[in-house]
Order: C-alpha cells, then sequence, then structure tokens
C-alpha cells in the first residue's frame, strides 16, 4: 500500500485540512499504516500538483487560513485504478517473536516481564478499539453508512488485539 492511497481514501469518505487528515489518520489507517506530518503534507501537495486533489483555502478569524483538501474527480479514478491492484500478504516481523524464538538464551524472569510490557500494550490498544468500535455505533446511520468498510478494518484489529493476548497468556502460563 502506498501512502497515495491511503490518502485518497481518507479523501473519498469526506475532505478535510492537513491537520484533520492527519488526526484522521492516525485514529484510522495509523493503527495499521504508519506516516509522520511532513509525509502527510508532501503527499497532499503532489496530489494537489497532479491534479488529484483540489485544495479549497478557507479564511479564519483567530487563526492563519486553511486548505481544505477534497478528492477531484481525476483523485477518484486514480483511487480506483489503486484498488484494482491486488494487495500484496503483509508478512509478521515482530521483535519479541524473536527473542521468544531465542528464549532458551534468556533468563525466564526477563522474558516473563517483556512478554508482560508487551500483554499491556495489547490490552490498551484493545480497550482504544473497543471504544472506537462503540462511538462509531452511536454515528448517525449515514455516516455509519459511509464508514462502514473502516469499521471492518477495525473489527480485524481487535480481534487481532484479543488474539495478541490469548497467545500472551498462553505463554506466560508455559514460561
Amino acid at each position: 500500500m502506498s501512502l497515495k492511497l491511503a490518502v485518497l481514501g481518507l479523501l473519498d469518505l469526506e475532505p478535510g485540512s492537513g491537520y484533520a487528515l492527519l488526526q484522521r489518520f492516525r485514529s484510522s489507517l495509523g493503527f495499521f499504516w504508519q506516516t509522520t506530518h511532513q509525509q502527510l503534507y508532501k503527499e497532499l501537495h503532489g496530489l494537489h500538483e497532479q491534479g488529484l486533489v483540489d485544495c479549497e483555502t478557507v479564511s479564519q478569524e483567530s487563526r492563519p487560513d486553511k486548505k481544505v483538501y477534497s478528492l477531484s474527480a481525476r483523485g477518484a479514478d486514480e483511487l480506483d485504478a489503486l484498488l484494482a491492484k491486488a494487495a500484496s500478504p503483509t508478512k509478521i516481523r515482530d521483535p519479541l517473536l524473536v527473542k521468544i524464538f531465542c528464549g532458551r538464551r534468556l533468563q525466564p524472569e526477563a522474558l516473563r516481564a517483556e512478554v508482560e510490557s508487551h500483554r499491556l500494550e495489547h490490552e490498551k490498544t484493545l480497550q482504544l478499539y473497543r471504544v472506537l468500535y462503540e462511538q462509531m455505533g452511536k454515528l448517525p446511520a449515514a455516516v455509519r453508512q459511509r464508514y462502514h468498510h473502516p469499521l471492518l478494518t477495525l473489527k480485524l484489529g481487535i480481534r487481532f488485539e484479543e488474539t495478541w493476548l490469548a497467545w500472551c497468556d498462553e505463554v506466560m502460563g508455559e514460561l
């Protein structure tokens, strides 16, 4: 996946300023795709130059003007073309799994502490995902319908975290 696809996909849901898009990115796509403030703004600028997004400058009283981006017709066509390409499956690449694989060389207490630390992080993430899922359920029907597919990714996130927690518990029991 490319940042281009992610940004066009966000704008397909609704227009937004660079700041608003970054916030939306962090609370949705950011759970499984990373970007920085600089990368996002560079991408928006490039997409605008290519005619894939429109940009409207909006005056604000007590703040500098802001640019609000929206998907152009060319951008919608490009989004469709990017979505038509097959997505390659991601391979797991996790340092904790390497440590556990080599765990016979570690002190059991150190390994248990590391697994417990990861377990706590996954528990926090699961709680966040559940809150987001509950909030999405309270959205007006029309908005909920527009966010149906992002909700599907959130459901996988919840299952992923639940699986990690169950696995951590199993590992702790065996250590």
